[in-house]
């Protein structure tokens, strides 16, 4: 049983590809046209997102939860019709979310372009540079949404096990290789990959139905299945939600244990500006998974850059600035639209100095606690920590970035100690951080000092037995029994702090907090 993917921007392409190797191997082909009507139906309005990503139109953590409503949605689909036998689907990514699973052959074609353009004005009625301009935009459109729901280009070669190019091969031709190839060996079930594809499919199917479900389609959840056992995680600030879980989730085929856990604790990540591409977001991320903890968010800035003096905003945790809640899917029978979206004029974008992008990320993650800002001195900041005891760390980031280098670095210090001496958390700066919790080269140095120093003194003692002994308890000390105690004072408390720093460093790296 071989599962064949065919990704393509070119939808025509892509079918007849896809029809003619369905053809050779005996079985059915799906499309994404197929799922996303099914999934239109269901209530989730893939047109709309479409729409609202390539314009702008929505708010970017809302679409964080519709996108993985409809990945859910494709995931389930693909692999419920793959569990019946040999499959052949078409579409553009779908590629990307059967990850691990050896019995499924990802192929990427590239269209003949000369094809394309005469099928693009005969089907359109365009002129030649219309039909070239309009492809072109389409590329461009296509490669955008691939960005926003996967993280990679729409063509990118590394993730895909063969690469057609129809200017060189014709169709019939690919479709014979690609029927050779699903024989191969390589590309066969086996025990361990129809378990991956059972797991995936399980956790799709227990995510999808949480995303669409009127008390948890808000709600920031992370759901891995592991041979029948379901594991649904949510963040502190998500609890209440957690008694409904059950009662949403039901039955479902396939599910023998359904647990639910909360999130340990929270980060609190305090700046004037996030990135979520920088190598801070990579360290406070890589933090909360070894933490298991929830990111919050707050942006800070100063009163003149916002219309509220010394005061603050605090956002609901799962909101951003400008967010609305997350709206219950409608089903198709009941949305005016069809799930369409209405031609708008596109909103101005609100300058939030990356949060919403920083907040997509933790919500893709899993990590997202939440997110705000606050206008006004650091009173505020503190009043709010102390009202909420969750957090067990706060990292201040990029802060004061319209002052020198010298003076930001002065007056985030500044802020860093103001804090430390208000509230009774661990405060540390961004630059700090990988140093203070995560391994890098510098635990890797210390490691072999605190080894080599452990292996001296322990070499030391065991090749001197007699001398050591002697000196403890022997004749020639008996009037000097206070060097004894002060030598044990210092050598064993040494041994027992570099040993212990060397084993804790080595379980950091090994992920054991």
């Amino acid at each position: 049983m071989a599962v064949v993917i065919i990704s393509s921007a070119d939808e025509q392409t892509r079918r007849e590809l896809a029809k003619n190797l369905a053809r050779k191997l005996g079985c059915e082909s799906m499309s994404r046209e197929q799922i996303l009507d099914a999934a239109t139906d269901t209530g989730i309005a893939v047109g709309k997102l479409e729409v609202a990503v390539l314009k702008r139109l929505a708010p970017r953590e809302r679409l964080a939860r519709d996108k993985a409503r409809y990945l859910a949605f494709v995931t389930e689909s693909v692999c419920e019709r793959a569990s019946k036998g040999d499959l052949v689907y078409h579409g553009r990514n779908c590629h990307l979310l059967l990850q691990g699973i050896s019995h499924v052959i990802r192929v990427c074609v590239v269209p003949e372009p000369e094809r394309r353009i005469n099928n693009v004005m005969a089907r359109l009625r365009l002129d030649r540079d219309k039909a070239i301009e309009y492809i072109s935009n389409l590329d461009s459109d296509l490669d955008n949404w691939s960005h926003f729901i996967h993280g990679v280009g729409l063509t990118d070669p590394q993730h895909f096990d063969l690469v057609f190019n129809l200017q060189n091969i014709s169709i019939e031709s690919a479709g014979a290789a690609l029927c050779s190839m699903a024989q191969l060996s390589d590309f066969q079930t086996t025990p361990a990959s129809i378990r991956a594809m059972k797991n995936l499919w399980l956790a799709a199917k227990v995510r999808h139905k949480l995303g669409t479900h009127e008390l948890t389609a808000g709600a920031d959840l992370r759901v891995s299945a592991q041979d029948g056992r379901v594991t649904i995680s949510y963040m502190p600030g998500q609890s209440k939600i957690a008694a409904a879980i059950p009662d949403v989730v039901g039955v479902i085929d396939g599910a023998q244990e359904i647990v639910c856990t909360m999130a340990t604790t929270n980060i609190l990540w305090i700046a004037e500006s996030f990135d979520p591409s920088s190598s801070l977001f990579t360290e406070v991320a890589d933090l909360a998974g070894r933490w298991g903890a929830a990111v919050e968010l707050l942006r800070w800035f100063t009163p003149q850059e916002g219309e509220i003096e010394g005061g603050e905003t605090w956002l609901a945790v799962g909101s951003s600035p400008g967010i609305s809640p997350s709206a219950h899917p409608v089903p198709k029978a009941m949305d005016p639209t069809g799930g369409i979206e209405d031609d708008t004029e596109e909103s101005e974008d609100v300058p939030d100095n990356g949060l919403a992008a920083t907040a997509e990320r933790l919500i893709a993650a899993g990590r997202f606690g939440g997110a705000g800002m606050v206008a006004g001195q650091m009173e505020t900041i503190v009043t709010a920590l102390k009202s909420d005891h969750r957090y067990s760390l706060v990292v201040i980031g990029e802060m004061f970035l319209s002052r020198t280098a010298l003076l930001r670095t002065r007056l985030t210090r500044d802020i860093t100690s103001f804090l430390k001496e208000k509230v009774n958390i661990p405060v540390i700066i961004g630059d700090e951080l990988q140093e203070r919790f995560l391994p890098g080269k510098r635990h890797l140095l210390r490691i072999a000092a605190s080894l080599l120093g452990t292996a001296i003194i322990f070499g030391l003692v065991f090749t001197h037995q007699e001398q050591v002994l002697d000196f403890l308890a022997g004749p020639a000390w008996i009037n000097w029994r206070i060097l004894a105690v002060l030598g044990i004072a210092i050598v064993v408390p040494l041994a027992a702090y570099l040993y212990g720093g060397a084993t804790g460093l080595i379980l950091k790296l090994m992920k054991f907090e």
